[in-house]
């Protein structure tokens, strides 16, 4: 597990300039002019000089997350006009293998709602009753990479799910602070606190708050893409919402059967 990046390296140097402090201190409060206090004295300009070196050379993150976080929006906002031009104003779900003929997890923009059949085709595609637009999920490049580098694999449970999605978001990803995920059979509802991605969603709720349902980002896209494929169930986003006045998202997913 990584440490959190801001304030690391400071906080290091506040603690080499603390010990160098007592070391220094403990030979003015002796007074004693034998070779161990020779040795606290050349101890504590060390780590005065390592202190140092730690401030200077400390660097800040190298991406401003303000300018991240607005990467991908013009994209998702192309994505929901194209489809609210084509007709397409149903809630996107995530459908797993065993509902599609791909080979993983598609994303279904459906005209108007989907019920959980299998679908048959590629890119436009229909069911019974039902027809949509799918495609394959924004977080593919993503999810390879996160398999590649960091051995990701998809569990089956919803109690590994979530100690999955905690760890890719907070740990791996560090987009967020804190992520609290709670479960019934039929829904699961997430919560992340700190995020810092969050200039984006608002930017996209802003233009239109059906852009979150219809078109998700990367990262709820992740979450729904690896909620469908653990638990071989369509994963419909019914709700991603940033809140306006502070840095925290709301998503929740319906389960279908």
């Amino acid at each position: 597990m990584k440490l959190p990046s801001p304030g690391r390296y400071v906080f290091g140097s506040f603690i080499l300039l603390l010990t160098a402090g007592i070391c220094a201190g403990v030979v003015s409060i002796t007074g004693r002019q034998d070779i161990i206090s020779a040795a606290l004295l050349v101890s504590a300009v060390i780590l005065f000089l390592t202190a140092i070196l730690l401030l200077v050379f400390h660097r800040p993150d190298s991406l401003d997350q303000r300018f991240v976080s607005l990467l991908q929006v013009q994209g998702t906002i192309n994505t929901c006009t194209v489809a609210a031009d084509l007709g397409l104003s149903g809630l996107s779900c995530f459908l797993p293998q065993s509902r599609s003929e791909s080979q993983g997890v598609m994303h279904l923009i459906p005209v108007s709602r989907y019920s959980g059949e299998p679908v048959a085709g590629s890119v436009f595609v229909s069911g019974e009753g039902f027809s949509g637009l799918l495609l394959p999920p924004v977080c593919t490049p993503l999810l390879n990479e996160l398999k590649k580098t960091n051995q990701l694999t998809i569990p089956e449970t919803q109690e590994e799910l979530s100690t999955l999605l905690h760890e890719v978001a907070v740990d791996v990803l560090e987009v967020t602070s804190e992520i609290q995920i709670s479960w019934s059979d039929t829904s699961v509802h997430i919560h992340m606190e700190g995020y810092r991605l969050c200039e984006g969603c608002l930017f996209v709720t802003r233009e239109s708050p059906a852009c979150c349902t219809l078109s998700p980002c990367v990262i709820c896209s992740l979450f729904a893409t690896c909620i469908a494929h653990g638990l071989d169930r369509p994963v419909q986003v019914d709700r991603c919402v940033p809140v306006k006045k502070g840095d925290s998202v709301e998503m929740i997913f319906t389960l279908f059967p």
